[in-house]
């Protein structure tokens, strides 16, 4: 494996709190601080950054979620308990982003690009050197928890529990690897929010696309 992009290197930090808002392109403001960044990085030498986010009382719904065929009955289910829903522009999942979850994005230029894998577990060392004292509960491990929100392949997750879960975008010979991090809070009314959004977006219905069936517990 290649070395990570943010050993012995300077590492260039920006953060983004963004209160409780009813303004789209507030809640908006990290992702476009991402989508930034890598334009940035595209045309010059500079990086890595650091980028650290959080935001109140939202569920971040990928592409897919757009899909399901009784988005708006799912849509009012969230609102009803008392998140705004907004989609990004990328692939994955419904996940929640409130007090006590951190988001963060490691974004780098490299000309020998990592694979996919080789990003992911650069990610996943930085969580795991980040909180060392997990070691005694067995470590931060990496797999998917197919019964949390969001599954994917580099879940992280401690005694079988996820506490994190991992994307990454590319372009050109920039990659944005990114990560929503339970830090505190009740992750278990997180799983039954985003349990219940689906219940009320598919009523039992089939479709072509994989949503999980949440359990609550299956997340720290």
């Amino acid at each position: 494996m290649t070395q990570s992009p943010i050993r012995q290197q300077t590492i260039q930090l920006v953060a983004t709190q963004i209160p409780k808002t009813e303004k789209l392109e507030e809640m908006l403001t990290p992702f476009a601080l991402d989508e930034t960044l890598i334009r940035h990085l595209t045309k010059e030498e500079d990086g890595p950054f650091v980028h650290f986010w959080a935001l109140e009382d939202i569920v971040i719904l990928g592409m897919t979620d757009t899909k399901v065929p009784y988005l708006e009955q799912g849509l009012e289910r969230l609102r009803a308990n008392g998140f705004t829903p907004i989609v990004r522009q990328a692939g994955g999942l419904a996940v929640v982003s409130n007090e006590g979850i951190l988001n963060i994005s490691l974004l780098f230029k490299n000309k020998q690009m990592p694979t996919i894998n080789e990003a992911y577990e650069w990610m996943q060392q930085l969580i795991q050197e980040t909180f060392p004292e997990a070691e005694a509960l067995g470590g931060i491990q990496a797999f998917e928890v197919a019964d949390s929100y969001c599954p994917g392949d580099y879940d992280l997750s401690i005694q079988n529990r996820k506490i994190a879960g991992i994307a990454q975008r590319r372009l050109k010979d920039v990659v944005c690897v990114s990560i929503y991090l339970s830090v505190y809070g009740d992750q278990n009314r997180r799983g039954l929010v985003v349990r219940d959004f689906y219940d009320h977006a598919l009523q039992g219905e089939e479709t072509k696309w994989h949503f999980p069936e949440v359990n609550a517990d299956s997340m720290w």
